[in-house]
């Protein structure tokens, strides 16, 4: 039977290394052998997986025949059951929205963030840097981007675990449609109605307050809509990022050569950040059919759900040379990690800022560190997936270790 047939991506074969990727890799050498790029997969009531990167760019490209009303599978609880704010719309409205926003998130926005990121990252290192042993997920890689969101919406920094929480409830416990996320949704939705009123007299310009008092077409943002800026922020910024960063650190934590690598030579940063994102990508794209098309020798009808395995398709041999290969200054990379075309991640810049800037400040304070020997790391799977724990040992109070001091176990597979 074909590893396509019962593709699960919340439920993925994790292997000795406590990440999926070995299921990746096979799927990924069945698809070249067999020929079949885009396979059939019977969980969920049925769906097609791409694994092809050449295929997975002809559908991001294709607005017509492909709709982001997809975008999540399955479909994510929201507030009002609205469709994801950007992510889920598709042109002229996605082109009216983004056009809006998207200036808040160009690349000198993002560099506008560095230094308030550098004091929050020194912050948190400071609240567990005497205790020699850390859960970098928990505390660390979860909590920066949740800060910044807040930073950004004009928030109050310690409702960062609220956020957290309600990220949780959509991205994990709507998709069992147990009904377990409705209280989790019906409280973000009360949360965001009492500060819309706040937003919408606030002179000071923070991202939120832009929205609510924004007009598109000559018309004011409706509170439904504002909302979705604010959830749509919330998914992008703090998931995606938080399980990028982990499973970065979790590399880093074992991969003392790399490691050591980028701490000596700190320009190659920003080409091993996209070489983290291509090798762990975190999230999945999903469309919805709405034209018959024939891609990569299967023929798609309309009101079938595609899902973009990034993971796979990021490793694909017919793009990426060496693609099972860690190489920190791979060039060119043209990974799928972030997109591609008008639905690119809006949030690019300021993830690459907050990679870069977590990791520079890491360096000068813990440059050596090591997985716990006694609390295996975990991986967390879904729409987005990565690293949920990493627990580490290291120097108490940082710096380099002292001799005979005893590091953690490697992971069994790379």
């Amino acid at each position: 039977m074909s590893l396509y047939t019962q593709f699960d991506h919340y439920n993925p074969p994790i292997g000795p290394d406590g990440t999926p990727y070995e299921f990746y890799e096979a799927l990924r050498d069945e698809a070249l052998q067999t020929d079949t790029p885009i396979g059939w997969s019977e969980v969920y009531g049925g769906f097609w997986v791409v694994t092809g990167w050449a295929e997975a760019k002809e559908i991001q490209r294709n607005n017509t025949a492909f709709s982001n009303a997809g975008t999540t599978f399955p479909t994510y609880d929201t507030p009002n059951d609205r469709p994801l704010m950007l992510a889920g719309s598709d042109d002229p409205q996605h082109a009216k929205y983004r056009k809006f926003v998207q200036a808040r998130f160009s690349p000198g926005q993002a560099q506008g963030f560095a230094y308030r990121l550098r004091v929050v990252t020194n912050e948190l290192i400071d609240s567990f840097i005497d205790r020699g042993r850390f859960d970098l997920a928990d505390g660390f890689t979860n909590e920066l981007p949740a800060r910044l969101t807040a930073i950004m919406g004009g928030l109050p920094e310690s409702d960062t675990g609220l956020y957290r929480t309600w990220v949780h409830a959509a991205a994990q416990l709507s998709v069992a449609k147990s009904g377990a996320s409705a209280a989790y949704i019906r409280e973000l939705d009360e949360y965001f109605q009492t500060k819309i009123e706040d937003w919408r007299s606030r002179p000071d310009g923070d991202y939120m307050a832009m929205i609510a008092q924004g007009h598109i077409d000559g018309e004011p943002l409706s509170d439904a809509e504002v909302k979705g800026f604010f959830f749509g922020l919330l998914l992008g910024a703090i998931d995606n990022t938080s399980y990028l960063l982990a499973s970065m650190f979790w590399r880093l934590s074992w991969d003392h050569e790399l490691r050591r690598r980028l701490v000596r030579h700190p320009e190659l940063l920003p080409s091993a950040i996209d070489e983290f994102l291509r090798f762990y990508s975190p999230g999945i794209s999903g469309r919805l059919v709405l034209e018959r098309i024939t891609l990569g020798g299967v023929t798609m009808e309309p009101g079938q759900q595609v899902v973009m395995l990034h993971q796979v398709e990021n490793r694909d041999p017919r793009e990426f040379e060496h693609p099972d290969v860690f190489v920190p200054d791979r060039s060119p990379n043209r990974h799928f990690a972030l997109g591609l075309g008008i639905h690119r991640c809006l949030g690019m810049h300021i993830l690459r800022v907050e990679a870069q800037v977590m990791a520079e400040e890491f360096f000068k304070r813990i440059p050596e560190w090591r997985l716990d020997p006694d609390r295996p790391a975990r991986w967390y799977a879904g729409q987005v997936s990565g690293m949920a724990t990493v627990p580490i040992v290291f120097p108490p109070g940082g710096g380099l270790p002292e001799p005979g001091w005893v590091p953690g176990r490697e992971p069994a597979h790379a």
